[in-house]
């Protein structure tokens, strides 16, 4: 049931992810003519940012660099290497994250259009790689992220991939919330490195280049699928907004909706999304036959929880998915209620 969860709020990400993709190139010109009129500023110069000037380089950075890497994941026990190439080409944003253990998949993107690629088509719905890890990383919200975390930024350079890095932490402020290291390119900002661990200091994810390589001549042909190969497509479509029927009657200080209404994302399945500027939390609600009791899920970094609610005589499953402390968790489904007007 976990995985399933997971796999749906993942693929809900991927949608959303394109739409983020454009907000940040629409800004792009503008932040990037603030870096250097030539490229990437030089080491010297990254040395006067502040934290939050550095993370705002790297979610840059994710969107207008063309790059060729393979970096690993683990958490949970668990380890997984991938390769991602990224490029603008002829005026149009391509995309590919392939996964190289397990299965073979590869998921391609093309300005708005995403594609999953496989020779082998019941690895398209039993892959677990879909989760790309830069996504919540593009679109940051620094009045949020400066209420739930103190920023600290090392002045000492480290290497990871043969490259030089600076190091950004995140540290939370409360208990509602996981901490976070960043480790930078001193030349461009790229993200080298993350990892996230509870208020213990206990590892719980790591994102790693082991290779990486910017400014690749990347082709047209590097993103296009083989013939033979069984293909899923998914449209980005701007979402349809309806009207949301229920609130947190309580939140963590740096938490609020990023949505004013929910997201239809199925005939009978509304979305909302709640974030401190760093982490989100997404909250899926569809109508149920079967009552379900509080029950909470874990798998890494990530933490679920689901009940079900009556309304209006009517019964929703409720489900929560996100990258908190499953504490966290419980509490916000515990002060998820329907709106007193309804």
């Amino acid at each position: 049931m976990f995985r399933s969860l997971v796999y749906s709020f993942v693929c809900m990400c991927l949608l959303a992810s394109s739409a983020l993709y454009a907000e940040s190139l629409d800004h792009a010109d503008t932040d990037h003519a603030k870096m250097d009129k030539h490229g990437a500023q030089s080491s010297g110069e990254m040395t006067s940012v502040m934290p939050f000037d550095w993370l705002k380089k790297m979610t840059l950075s994710f969107s207008t660099l063309d790059y060729d890497g393979i970096f690993v994941h683990s958490g949970q026990n668990r380890l997984n290497s991938m390769r991602i190439r990224h490029g603008l080409i002829g005026g149009v944003e391509y995309e590919s994250l392939e996964d190289l253990d397990g299965a073979d998949v590869t998921l391609i993107r093309v300005d708005d259009s995403l594609i999953c690629i496989s020779p082998d088509e019941a690895a398209l719905n039993t892959s677990a790689f879909w989760n790309q890890p830069f996504n919540r990383f593009k679109e940051l919200d620094e009045e949020r992220i400066k209420e739930g975390y103190t920023l600290k930024l090392s002045r000492k350079n480290t290497r990871i991939a043969g490259r030089a890095a600076r190091v950004i932490k995140l540290i939370p402020k409360d208990e509602h919330r996981f901490g976070h290291a960043f480790w930078l390119d001193n030349e461009s900002g790229f993200l080298l490195k993350h990892d996230m661990y509870d208020r213990k200091g206990r590892l719980l994810e790591r994102t790693q280049f082991v290779s990486l390589s910017l400014n690749p001549d990347l082709k047209v042909k590097d993103f296009t699928p083989n013939k033979d190969s069984y293909k899923v497509s998914f449209e980005s479509e701007s979402p349809q907004e309806v009207e949301n029927g229920w609130e947190f009657e309580w939140l963590p200080k740096g938490f609020g909706m990023v949505w004013k209404q929910a997201h239809l994302i199925r005939n009978d399945a509304n979305m909302l999304l709640l974030s401190d500027g760093m982490a989100t939390v997404s909250v899926f609600i569809e109508p149920s036959i079967k009552k379900v009791p509080l029950h909470v899920m874990s798998r890494g970094a990530t933490h679920a929880a689901e009940r079900t609610v009556t309304m209006r005589g009517e019964r929703y499953l409720l489900t929560l998915v996100g990258e908190v402390p499953p504490a966290t968790i419980e509490t916000l489904m515990s002060v998820f209620m329907p709106k007193a007007t309804q």
